[in-house]
């Protein structure tokens, strides 16, 4: 499927508000990485959570700071 065919939908404060009032499921999932971020994204995930612990998660340091000077 082409990019300008697909319908991309954000999902707003307003669009959770909905969800809630209608009784509507919301998945919300953390990623720890942009690969991560994309699979969940790609399973239409209505919220990803992306934390900027992977340094200490994934690398295992004891800070977040070592991975903040890779930019």
């Amino acid at each position: 499927m082409s990019q300008e065919s697909e319908k991309i939908t954000k999902v707003t404060t307003h669009v959770l508000q909905e969800m809630k009032l209608h009784g509507k499921p919301i998945a919300m999932l953390t990623a720890y990485d942009f690969s991560f971020a994309k699979i969940l994204d790609a399973a239409e995930i209505d919220v990803i959570l992306v934390g900027d612990s992977a340094s200490n998660v994934m690398a295992g340091h004891t800070s977040t700071l070592p991975l903040r000077s890779i930019r």
